[in-house]
């Protein structure tokens, strides 16, 4: 017996091909859904990247120049600032160390005035003495004027000598006035430069030591005024140009440590002494006031540091 075996028969053509529809479709769509998947997925991941970027550039790298480009700002004000300050700075040691100089200078003056007027005391001292013992000689001389016509013509020419000497003497103390004028001037625009100074100068530690030195020299100038007063008789000026040397070392001595305080009171003690001599004793207050002169002369000395000032370190003030 004969078995015959009978294959399926096959999916036809039409459904081949509607299977094959199928797949590309399905392929299709599956690429479709990619595509949107990825293009989504590069704009989320592009969109996270730019608003990312610029919120840290935001947030972090402006800030960052920012802070850089005022540094530098700062750092170009700042070399400015330090530039002025250093000009500022030398400009006004050039001018203490002018002071300075004008102090020294205006110190030579006083002594050559001191020594003129020493001269100028003692030549009319000897012209003094000379005129009194000259009118003592004629006041003798004129009960006996028959008996000694001679030696009267012999005293008047002296007499006359006398005269046109103490009229030199008298050019010579106008000249010596007019310098004390000029030294005067010369010591009050001292002192308004030393004031101005002040003004624009923190520390005042360099200007302390002129400020002094030029008060000095004024009482030294007062004195020396005073004393050519005393040499011409006119007690009243005499006492007032002490008087006014007097109460400036009292101002000064207020402002000095008390070691400087000492030495002022033992200068207005002599001056003191002096003023009690007139107008009894004018050669005694002349005394008093050439000592009062020799210790101006001989200056303040130096002032002591204190324990807090050897130990606590001088505060500077960055440019």
């Amino acid at each position: 017996m004969t078995i015959e075996s009978s294959t399926p028969p096959g999916p036809s053509f039409g459904r081949r091909m509607l299977l094959a529809l199928g797949k590309l479709a399905k392929f299709t769509l599956r690429l479709l859904f990619i595509v949107v998947l990825g293009v989504l997925l590069g704009l989320g991941i592009y969109w996270g990247a730019a608003y990312g970027v610029a919120t840290v550039n935001r947030q972090v790298f402006q800030p960052i120049q920012n802070h850089a480009v005022r540094l530098d700002d700062l750092e170009s004000r700042y070399a400015q600032d330090y530039g002025r300050m250093n000009e500022r700075t030398q400009a006004l040691q050039e001018r203490i160390d002018a002071l300075e100089s004008r102090s020294d200078a205006t110190r030579e003056a006083l002594d050559a005035l001191q020594t003129r007027l020493t001269t100028s005391e003692t030549l009319l001292g000897d012209m003094r003495a000379t005129l009194d013992a000259a009118q003592e000689g004629l006041s003798a001389l004129e009960t006996r004027q028959d008996a000694f016509e001679p030696t009267i013509t012999e005293l008047e020419t002296t007499f006359t000598t006398l005269e046109t000497t103490l009229t030199t003497l008298e050019t010579a103390l106008g000249t010596l006035e007019t310098a004390m004028g000029t030294l005067a001037e010369t010591v009050e625009q001292t002192i308004d430069d030393v004031e101005t100074l002040s003004i624009f100068v923190k520390d005042e530690a360099p200007l302390i030591s002129v400020r002094t030195d030029v008060q000095l020299l004024k009482a030294m100038e007062l004195l020396t005024r005073a004393r050519l007063q005393l040499a011409l008789d006119n007690l009243g000026m005499a006492t007032t140009e002490v008087q006014e040397a007097r109460d400036l070392l009292l101002a000064l001595a207020e402002t000095l440590p008390p070691d400087q305080q000492e030495e002022i009171a033992a200068i207005v003690q002599r001056l003191d002494l002096g003023l009690a001599n007139l107008p009894d004793a004018p050669r005694l207050a002349i005394e008093d006031f050439e000592i009062a002169w020799q210790l101006l002369i001989r200056g303040l000395p130096s002032p002591q540091l204190t324990a807090t000032e050897t130990m606590t370190p001088t505060e500077t003030q960055a440019p």
